[in-house]
Parts: C-alpha cells; sequence; structure tokens
C-alpha cells in the first residue's frame, strides 16, 4: 500500500472536515480513535468517494447501519454516532477498487445529509469532546490497571501470533485512559454490538468499565475451553 500523510491531519482537520463529511456506511466496522481499520471499497459510489478523499483531506466517517439489511438501500438509515479517520494507507487495483487503512482520529455526530456530488453521501457533522471525572485522567487509574491487568491475562492464555503480547506491550505504555479503552476495544472485542456502544460512550470513566467488562467475558469464554466468537 502507499503511504501518505495529509498535512496537518488530526483533530482541526477533521473539525474542518465535518463542515461537509464523507461517510463509508458499514455493517459491523467501527472506527475507534487512535486505531487502524483496514477496508475493501469496491462499489462504484464508494470508490468515488475515496478518490475524492484522496484528492483532497484523505477524511471520512465509517457509520455502522441501524440494520444490516439496510444496505442495499441508497439512503440506509444510519448510527448517528461514528468514529471518523484519515485514509493513512491506500492501494489502487488495477480494475478501480481500493484498499484502503484508515486511522481513528475522533467520534463524530452526523447531522443534516447534505447533497451528494459523486453517488456517495456527505453530513454536516460534530466532532464530539470526551468527559472525564473531576480529578481528570488521574481519577481513573485504577480502571486502567484493571483492564491492564485483563489484557495481561489474555496474553497468558492466548498465541503469540493472536497479537494479545503486543496488545498488553502497548497498553502497558499507554497513559492515556481514553486512548487505553479504544486500543483494547479495537483489538480485544469483537463484536459489532459492544464495539459500537463503546464508540459511543463519550464518558472516558464508563467507557473504561465497558471495555473491562468485554474483556472478562472474553477470558471467561476462553477459559471454558471455547474461542471468543463461540
Amino acid at each position: 500500500m502507499a503511504e501518505r500523510h495529509a498535512p496537518g491531519t488530526g483533530r482541526a482537520a477533521l473539525a474542518k472536515a465535518c463542515a461537509a463529511l464523507k461517510v463509508f456506511p458499514l455493517a459491523g466496522v467501527t472506527v475507534f480513535p487512535g486505531t487502524p481499520t483496514p477496508l475493501h471499497v469496491f462499489e462504484p459510489r464508494y470508490r468515488a468517494l475515496v478518490a475524492d478523499a484522496l484528492r483532497g483531506d484523505r477524511i471520512l466517517a465509517v457509520p455502522a447501519l441501524v440494520s444490516a439489511e439496510d444496505a442495499v438501500q441508497e439512503r440506509a438509515p444510519l448510527r448517528p454516532l461514528a468514529g471518523a479517520g484519515v485514509i493513512e494507507q491506500e492501494e489502487r487495483l488495477s480494475d478501480g477498487r481500493y484498499h484502503i487503512l484508515v486511522r481513528g482520529l475522533g467520534r463524530v455526530r452526523l447531522g443534516e445529509e447534505l447533497p451528494g456530488t459523486g453517488g456517495y453521501r456527505q453530513f454536516r457533522a460534530e466532532l464530539l469532546e470526551e468527559a472525564y471525572p473531576p480529578g481528570g485522567a488521574a481519577a481513573l487509574a485504577a480502571e486502567m490497571e484493571a483492564v491492564g491487568q485483563l489484557v495481561l491475562d489474555l496474553a497468558e492464555v492466548l498465541p503469540a501470533e493472536s497479537g494479545a503480547p503486543r496488545l498488553a506491550e502497548a497498553v502497558a505504555h499507554q497513559r492515556d485512559p481514553s486512548a487505553l479503552a479504544d486500543l483494547v476495544a479495537a483489538a480485544a472485542i469483537s463484536e459489532p454490538g459492544p464495539r459500537q456502544r463503546i464508540l459511543e460512550e463519550l464518558d472516558v470513566g464508563r467507557r473504561l468499565r465497558m471495555v473491562e467488562e468485554e474483556v472478562a467475558a472474553v477470558l471467561l469464554v476462553l477459559s471454558r475451553g471455547r474461542t471468543p466468537s463461540a
């Protein structure tokens, strides 16, 4: 994949893009801030979206469909809160399809849908801020430690090729509670429902506790000799 970075891409660039945010709706896909999500783009309207994004700020949002059965609709209902990010890498195939890697930048709330020009959908959106307890990030030390311990437990029961040891190392060096919650949710939680609920939680303390509960449930399944998706 070709790797390029738009100049100044970050929350400021995302806030600017929210005036007319390109959206790539998908069922069962959640883009968390700070984490990479690989996507395969084959529909003509979304190939046009990617081409336009690559010519501009490289930013798009990936909202979840309210129902996977609605995917064929031109204007399928979408979850209003979505992850948005920048196309960090791209590969254009000979038939016009793309492989892209989207790096999450933030959470957005979709508002008014705007007239489209390339067959894809655009929305006026709001870049969302997170909520911390009165003591700030320091007040969430216990929650961070609990999640970190669960990830260590995962690394002990899963094979190295699962990526769990690398996740445990990354978590051990993470000092930002929001980034930690999103990192673990992206890597260790596979079910679309919990992933979307965690994405939609702006209270960082509650989000950490949600991640803790979900990872504990994965460990419980593994302790019973089943795979997490069983």
